[in-house]
């Protein structure tokens, strides 16, 4: 039930357009672009890395996110995944084209995040270059 209501506010956030998904904001109260650039995913105890980008591109379910075909290929469940948004946690929501979410990475101190994919396998996502301060 918890997922569907998250489904359902994430997907209504999308109709709404990109500045809807743009108000979530973190803990420090910066918007989505402290999270836009580039991210290296990989999974806990697993040999393969790469390397995600997360633009400020507006599309239905956030913002584009871009991934190498070969990064698509080594995480099969980002072959659906074609945007990211913050929610209202602070986590970073991995979503197919129609706001549908696909993992959900929740909010975590240090930097990197860490979730369970679609595969019952654990993903660790972490900027490859940490966040400035505001100015």
């Amino acid at each position: 039930m918890r997922t569907f209501v998250f489904g359902l506010s994430l997907w209504a956030a999308a109709l709404a357009g990109p500045t809807a998904l743009g108000a979530a904001t973190d803990a420090t109260g910066q918007g989505p672009p402290d999270v836009a650039g580039d991210w290296r995913l990989s999974e806990i105890g697993g040999k393969i890395a790469c390397t995600l980008t997360f633009t400020l591109q507006s599309s239905a379910g956030g913002y584009e996110l871009k991934a190498p075909l070969a990064c698509r290929r080594a995480f099969p469940a980002l072959q659906t995944v074609a945007a990211w948004a913050r929610d209202d946690k602070g986590g970073i929501v991995l979503a197919d084209a129609q706001a549908k979410p696909i993992i959900v990475f929740p909010e975590e101190t240090g930097g990197s995040y860490t979730a369970k994919a679609p595969d019952g396998s654990t993903w660790r996502l972490e900027p490859l270059k940490p966040p400035q301060p505001a100015a």
